[in-house]
């Protein structure tokens, strides 16, 4: 592979396993990351100089973001890692990124697309006030700046994530007014049969749920966020629940209806598509180990289907034993 540059596209847990894979291999590929300091987003680092403790930024996760992190860390003194760096098209065997205002391209061979995820938006008139944001802002917000997107919050929605960051900025002390769930509670029994397969991330929920409620939170399930309200920003929302419309003051709203994968990339990579009734959505068809329909072009993590970090942990692993396979290299099959 002496004559192959491997370039992988996001540093979150999918990139980062998949560079690390790939060093251990002797490859050392050039991973960009729009980010500053890598992580994706569910393990993103908090600026240098803010001393929060993991615990406190990740939770019941944060042994797996700092493993993480301490993975990039080895990382990046190794191998080619272009933080801050947008990739914004590709062509041919070209990349077109973007780095502090200057426009330039990245020769590859072979790619690796991690682009993760983002929110799934659902508009309602006032959706673009100043004080709306999504419900992974919100988080970014709260994660990377260390402050509440507002002084009285309402979070609206569906999906883990809605309680997660409503969660998470009670736990950081910011006011939230109330958690808004569009899921009716007989939609939720309806998956519970389905994530008695995943005890954990159902007993994560639970606990969510549980000390919202404990804490004096109002949740509203089957609850439907119907418009924001504001002149030059936001004051207030309406909803409505079993046919009955309440209106509640705020100064900010987070909301977004699960997650979606980010797919812009392999689709300019001209990669096949598929309907997965899963995800709800078309996304790049790929094999085991994350090979697409294009030769040399591999896919690993949410960008490919919303599976979650630990999944995309190890589908970066398996698109890099993948990629060095397909280039002649030796690869532990047990791996595989």
């Amino acid at each position: 592979m002496s004559k192959d540059r491997v370039a992988i596209i996001g540093a979150g847990p999918a990139g980062i396993r998949a560079a690390q894979t790939l060093l251990e291999h002797g490859v050392k590929a050039c991973l960009i990351d729009e980010g500053l300091r890598g992580g994706g987003q569910i393990y993103r680092r908090q600026p240098e100089n803010f001393q929060r403790p993991a615990k406190a930024l990740y939770g019941f996760e944060s042994g797996k973001a700092v493993a993480l992190h301490q993975a990039l860390d080895a990382l990046t003194t190794q191998i080619d890692y272009r933080p801050q760096t947008l990739v914004w098209n590709v062509e041919g065997n070209q990349l077109d990124t973007l780095h502090n205002g200057t426009v330039a391209t990245l020769d590859f061979t072979r790619l690796i697309v991690a682009t993760g995820a983002t929110d799934r938006i659902l508009p309602v008139p006032g959706w673009t006030l100043p004080g709306v944001y999504s419900l992974g802002a919100a988080q970014i917000a709260l994660k990377y700046q260390g402050c509440a997107i507002g002084e009285r919050v309402v979070f609206c929605g569906s999906g883990p994530l809605l309680y997660l960051v409503a969660y998470q900025y009670a736990k950081a002390g910011a006011n939230v007014l109330a958690v808004l769930d569009s899921a009716p509670f007989s939609a939720q029994c309806k998956a519970l049969p389905a994530l008695l397969g995943q005890p954990a991330t159902l007993a994560k929920g639970l606990y969510y749920r549980a000390w919202l409620s404990a804490h004096g939170i109002p949740v509203h399930q089957g609850a439907h966020l119907t418009r924001i309200n504001g002149d030059k920003r936001v004051d207030g929302i309406h909803w409505q629940r079993n046919g009955q419309s309440a209106h509640l003051a705020c100064d900010a709203v987070a909301f977004a209806h699960a997650l979606r994968s980010e797919t812009q990339l392999a689709d300019l990579l001209g990669c096949e598509f598929g309907w997965s009734p899963l995800n709800r959505a078309w996304l790049p068809i790929r094999d085991d180990c994350g090979r697409s329909s294009v030769p040399d072009v591999y896919l690993a993590g949410d960008g490919a289907g919303i599976m979650g970090a630990d999944a995309a942990e190890m589908a970066g692993e398996l698109a890099a034993l993948g990629l060095l396979q397909d280039s002649g290299v030796t690869v532990d099959a047990v791996r595989i």
